[in-house]
């Protein structure tokens, strides 16, 4: 089974080690009556595909859609200066100087028989903690140490923050890597930041809590370009 994830997590790592550079990208932002589509799709698609993600300047910071064969999405992006990565293929964003990457990886990939099985969501995101980890480790030829905090959403659901130091040797500007994970239909949806000196794993804890906290997940296709001309015409995502 090839892993949705396998690409993301070796450029998560590639960031750990070399940080990013925000490259000059005005066009990627994206005015209220446009969408900054995911270029892993054909350009020439319409800005209604079904499939695909993304992101719509709002006056608090951007709108993250995703859709997904199956799952349809928005993330609230909040803050002063929030800029998109200039990476096509990867979902990487500058909030206020924090890094913020948005992922999914298919339940399928980590956890087979987890239907088969009746997994519920806190043994779903434990395998997939224990998945993630273990390649991580394969990267870094370290073991790492992960600490875990269950967590409850304020919409009662369950989710699962986990985080591990960065190995000392790599120097690197990250000193720990935070993750926020939680179960979406047949998915699990994952939230990664960091800390540094400047920026303690307490906070970044909080940041991903505030950021999920405004997940809405819609039982069908977001049409961006219906949802961007709202946002332009006043109204609130």
């Amino acid at each position: 089974m090839w892993r949705f994830n396998l690409v993301y997590q070796s450029l998560t790592l590639t960031r750990l080690v070399l940080s990013f550079i925000l490259l000059p990208g005005a066009h990627l932002f994206v005015e209220p009556t446009n969408a900054w589509p995911n270029t892993r799709y054909p350009l020439a698609t319409s800005l209604q595909q079904e499939d695909g993600w993304s992101a719509i300047k709002t006056d608090e910071g951007m709108l993250f859609v995703w859709n997904e064969p199956g799952l349809s999405f928005s993330i609230a992006i909040r803050g002063k200066e929030v800029k998109p990565l200039n990476d096509p293929e990867h979902i990487f964003f500058s909030v206020d100087g924090r890094v913020l990457q948005i992922q999914l990886a298919g339940i399928i990939n980590f956890a087979p028989d987890a239907k088969e099985k009746k997994l519920d969501d806190k043994a779903i995101l434990a395998a997939h903690r224990d998945w993630e980890a273990k390649y991580v480790e394969g990267l870094l030829h370290s073991k790492l140490t992960v600490r875990t905090f269950n967590t409850k959403l304020s919409n009662g659901g369950d989710a699962m923050m986990w985080q591990f130091d960065m190995p000392k040797e790599m120097n690197a500007e990250a000193q720990k890597e935070l993750y926020l994970t939680l179960v979406a239909k047949d998915y699990v949806l994952l939230l990664n930041s960091e800390s540094t000196a400047a920026t303690p794993d307490t906070d970044g804890r909080k940041f991903l809590l505030d950021t999920i906290a405004t997940l809405k997940i819609s039982p069908t296709p977001i049409d961006v370009k219906k949802l961007s001309e709202s946002i332009r015409a006043g109204n609130k995502p």
